[in-house]
């Protein structure tokens, strides 16, 4: 469970723009590092999760306007990440990434919804980086102005 280095090498550097936060779990290191390399072009924070029980951990002391989950976790399944998100209340949008058969991205995508989680569009791995692109980036403006409305 880490930060990525490019955001924070931007809060080092002092930058003052607030940005939206998004978590990006997957238990593959270099798989996070490629997503996080993306929401950091969408506009967000990233902060890495490989485990479930990291996620618990994330979750129990800080918000995110935005979550990647891959649907596989190791040993747990994707599926007991949208349980946890349930049982917190947790409102965030949720992309699923999968290198498994839409069918199951499919279950799993409605599975959420039926626990009346944010489910956005899956995402089939190989990832689309355009495609996830353009939906982190969907997610982080819509975040930039309801923060801006809040604030105003």
């Amino acid at each position: 469970m880490t930060d990525h280095p490019e955001s924070s090498a931007a809060a080092a550097a002092g930058s003052a723009e607030l940005k939206p936060r998004l978590l990006v779990i997957d238990d593959d290191q270099v798989h996070r590092t490629i997503i996080c390399k993306i929401a950091v072009r969408a506009g967000f924070e990233p902060v890495e999760a490989g485990t479930l029980d990291e996620v618990v951990e994330l979750t129990t002391y800080n918000d995110f306007e935005g979550v990647t989950l891959d649907l596989s976790l190791g040993e747990q399944a994707g599926t007991e990440v949208l349980r946890h998100f349930a049982d917190r209340d947790f409102r965030a949008p949720v992309i699923i990434l999968s290198g498994a058969k839409s069918e199951i991205a499919r279950k799993a995508h409605d599975f959420g919804e039926s626990l009346d989680l944010t489910m956005l569009e899956a995402v089939s791995k190989p990832v689309d980086l355009t495609e996830l692109r353009e939906q982190l980036s969907i997610i982080a403006r819509t975040w930039r102005i309801m923060h801006h409305a809040a604030l105003g």
